[in-house]
């Protein structure tokens, strides 16, 4: 085998480089810290279902028997039951993984690069952020597949299990979609068993996962923007250090940095990136694209921890009769590899990083998950024209005290 074609990576003080190596990375997400988390159960299957136990009433009830005179033949003893009928929901998930890893990095090329130890600092820097970003976009991602509520923002809010409905949305989100959604999770009784994080006045307070726009905007409804200045709810010791300051109208709002938006094209959902690469002085960079500014549709999320879990393997170290492997906690932390090998590698003088994601996507109370596709109105920021001024003289810049003066 023929050695790997390396590219020197580092930057040099060729043309001379002058203080510190700065980086550029990605935002992290609240989705990070949302999706609760819980460990794979080996030596099940590959596949694992999950039973959900529904709920279920007597045919008859409202319908009571009157107790029978003690003289005729009546057993008032031992009335005729109601049989409470029983269901379960079958819910399969199964493990997925995901490896990543850096461009090879060559001892000899590190030598005479400028600041080599800082510029492999702000690589791996770049490298967790990345790991960072795959988990917050497989959070939304899942969360949104799971979700059996995807609501459009039209007319009559038309909603699909399994996929958002082919309907162009008509409506921004608006605090009268949130009050019909938590309507309907309050007679689901989805409060219980982790759905709410807390209860303000005695209701139960759920999360609102939506960008900065969408979320000042409900906040200046008319009728909502009192509500949000006076309610004193508490913040969950959970979503501290998230920016979330109060429970409004039910909700905690929270922000995401980089929510998903959509173009409707030919019948067809398609997902704007937010980032385009382009080149820059040595390789590439992302950047953020006018198409994904520009997007007209996005998602907001109606969270509820109990929805779906994050299922994540144990490491393995050995399964005995003298094996050994190198453990790994399959969430993304990097290990540095150079193997040595006598036709590519031979004095291990080149290696790289390497990350190794797995997780299954464990439903729990889908049918409490709610996302909502809505108009964003990217062009609307507020634009006013100036106020009216003297039509005869509407700047006056003669007197000594202007600053244009003399």
């Amino acid at each position: 085998m023929s050695a790997p074609n390396l590219n020197d990576i580092f930057v040099r003080d060729q043309n001379r480089l002058s203080g510190e190596i700065y980086r550029k990375t990605i935002n992290t997400s609240v989705w990070l810290k949302l999706v609760p988390k819980e460990p794979w159960p080996d030596g099940m299957s590959d596949v694992i279902q999950v039973a959900t136990v529904e709920r279920n009433l007597p045919d008859n009830v409202d319908t009571w028997a009157s107790l029978a005179d003690t003289n005729d033949d009546s057993n008032n003893c031992v009335p005729t039951p109601d049989e409470i009928p029983s269901g379960q929901t079958l819910r399969s998930f199964n493990l997925a993984q995901k490896a990543v890893k850096s461009e090879r990095i060559c001892v000899n090329d590190t030598r005479n690069a400028y600041r080599t130890a800082q510029q492999v600092a702000a690589m791996y820097a770049n490298l967790t952020a990345v790991v960072k970003y795959i988990w917050q976009r497989r959070a939304k991602v899942e969360y949104s597949r799971l979700a059996e509520h995807k609501i459009i923002a039209a007319a009559g809010l038309p909603e699909g299990e399994a996929a958002f409905p082919i309907i162009t949305p008509t409506s921004i989100l608006t605090q009268g979609i949130l009050d019909k959604i938590y309507v309907d999770l309050i007679a689901e009784s989805a409060e219980l068993d982790g759905g709410s994080l807390d209860m303000v006045d005695g209701a139960p307070q759920f999360i609102l996962v939506t960008d900065m726009e969408t979320s000042k905007r409900i906040r200046t409804e008319d009728n909502t923007f009192q509500a949000f200045l006076y309610n004193k709810g508490r913040v969950p010791e959970l979503l501290q250090g998230l920016n979330v300051q109060n429970a409004w109208m039910g909700y905690f709002h929270m922000l995401d940095n980089l929510p998903r938006r959509w173009n409707l094209t030919g019948g067809v959902w398609v997902e704007v990136p937010p980032y385009e690469e382009v080149a820059t002085s040595r390789g590439t960079k992302l950047r953020i694209s006018d198409a994904y500014r520009q997007a007209p549709f996005m998602d907001s999320y109606v969270f509820l921890p109990s929805v779906f879990s994050f299922v994540v393997p144990k490491p393995i170290t050995t399964v005995g009769s003298g094996t050994e492997f190198t453990a790994q906690n399959y969430m993304g932390d990097f290990t540095w590899l150079n193997w040595g090998n006598d036709d590519t590698n031979p004095t291990r003088s080149h290696g790289y990083y390497h990350a190794l994601l797995q997780s299954g996507s464990k439903p729990v109370h889908p049918e409490f998950g709610y996302v909502v596709r809505h108009l964003r109105c990217p062009g609307d920021f507020g634009a006013q024209e100036c106020p009216e001024t003297d039509a005869v003289n509407p700047l006056d810049l003669s007197g000594s005290d202007s600053y244009f003066a003399g």
